[in-house]
């Protein structure tokens, strides 16, 4: 177990998956879907006010940080057209969805609820870019990924109480990344 405090080291080389996708969006290597990369800003903010609310410290900076970036790469894709990946409607039904559990949450008000409903989203949210990932894997960035992966796997390590709030949301973004950098990297000519 790693001290507390590499959590939000851990963080912030996960961030910097982020900013290196961020990069690839810019010059148009990445091409996000934007409706996945909105949902994962806003609902990692939801779970760090939740996280906050119950006292968690260090690693709730993870979650702000896991959310932050996103946001910022939707806004690159507008500046890029190549940097644009068409959503389909399957995309819609499933933000929907996320939205439901946003909204599951703030009718049960309790912060725990919020982080599940919020993880559950967050799964929902990321089911487009995996199946990009798998069927178009040139239009993602495994070396994002993989570094993404390595900072949360980092977090992961530095959790002190392992109980639902310190634990879930980053064993999950550590999971996430690790699949999306597998799939990513079977592109041609990576």
């Amino acid at each position: 177990m790693l001290p507390e405090y590499f959590a939000i080291i851990g963080a912030i080389i996960g961030s910097l998956g982020g900013y290196y996708y961020l990069y690839e969006t810019i010059v148009g290597k990445a091409q996000p879907n934007r409706i996945t990369w909105l949902l994962w800003g806003i609902f990692p903010m939801v779970i760090f006010v939740a996280q906050r609310a119950q006292g968690v410290e260090s690693l709730s900076w993870a979650s702000f940080l896991i959310g932050f970036t996103p946001l910022l790469i939707v806004a690159a894709s507008f500046f890029n057209r190549k940097a644009y990946w068409k959503s389909e409607s399957r995309d819609y039904y499933l933000m929907a969805a996320a939205v439901i559990g946003i909204i599951l949450w703030a009718i049960t008000d309790s912060p725990n609820l919020a982080l599940l409903f919020s993880l559950l989203a967050d799964m929902l949210a990321g089911i487009p870019t995996l199946i990009k990932a798998y069927r178009y894997p040139q239009s993602e960035s495994w070396i994002a990924y993989a570094i993404s992966a390595f900072g949360y796997g980092m977090s992961l390590l530095s959790v002190q109480i392992f109980n639902f709030e310190n634990t879930a949301f980053v064993a999950y973004v550590f999971v996430l990344n690790g699949a999306l950098a597998v799939l990513a990297a079977r592109r041609r000519g990576a």
